[in-house]
């Protein structure tokens, strides 16, 4: 007569698959060898164990970002030469005040194309 296990595991209901090149799954036969535990044993620890690195590539069109990373130094320039022009005591003229204005539009511009750029991603 056949004896009974006396040893009662966890129930396990959830199955999981991995598919693997031959170069992984030799690896993983040798993990299991030189540890000298089950497939699902193994698996089971690295799960609790193992920590995934994960890395994000971000997409995105290079050249644009440069243009638009140079057009905001050229208004960044514009605003800082109207300021310390500002700052030395000069008044605030009707032309300045157009200056800044370009500056404003340019920039709200260039935010909707960064806007734009980053829905398309």
């Amino acid at each position: 007569m056949k004896r009974k296990a006396t040893y009662q595991p966890e129930r396990r209901t959830h199955i999981a698959h991995a598919r693997m090149n031959d170069a992984e799954w030799e690896q993983f036969l040798s993990q299991l060898e030189k540890l000298g535990v089950s497939q699902s044993d193994f698996i089971r620890q690295a799960i609790l164990t193992a920590q995934v690195k994960v890395t994000v590539q971000p997409i995105y069109n290079s050249e644009v970002l440069d243009e638009i990373a140079a057009q905001y130094g050229k208004i960044g320039s514009n605003l800082n030469q109207i300021a310390h022009h500002l700052n030395a005591g000069n008044p605030l003229t009707a032309r300045l005040m157009k200056d800044i204005n370009h500056c404003l539009a340019d920039l709200s511009g260039l935010k909707q194309k960064l806007e734009n750029l980053a829905g398309d991603m």
